[in-house]
């Protein structure tokens, strides 16, 4: 009997540490807000090489306010889409009205967005 209860209190233990390190960091990784994704839809403000500012209509996920501008950085793997086709870069105008999906991180009031997918609705 003294051999099943030390084997079942080992398991116990084992698993125990098993679950607060899993816990531990999945604590650590949503705390930093490192990747963490975003999809907004919203009209082109300004257009730059690299960035464009975004005037946010509608949010449909992630941390960002209606009504809010945003400046949204274009990495070399973003995807620019009209009618699910691809389209160049230089579709995207001052007055688009355009769907982003991409991710952000921050912390307090400072964040960086970074589109992954930009579709030109308008």
């Amino acid at each position: 009997m003294r051999s099943w209860l030390a084997a079942g209190l080992a398991t116990l233990l084992v698993a125990g540490s098993a679950l607060s390190a899993g816990a531990a960091t999945s604590t650590k990784r949503s705390a930093s807000g490192t990747g963490t994704s975003f999809e907004v839809q919203g009209t082109v403000v300004e257009v730059s090489k690299g960035w464009f500012e975004l005037s946010v209509d509608r949010v449909l996920r992630g941390p960002v306010a209606r009504g809010t501008r945003i400046r949204v950085g274009e990495p070399a793997s973003v995807r620019f889409l009209r009618g699910g086709k691809p389209v160049s870069a230089a579709e995207l105008k001052r007055g688009s009205v355009v769907r982003v999906v991409g991710t952000w991180r921050g912390s307090g009031k400072q964040a960086a967005y970074t589109a992954t997918r930009v579709t030109v609705l308008k």
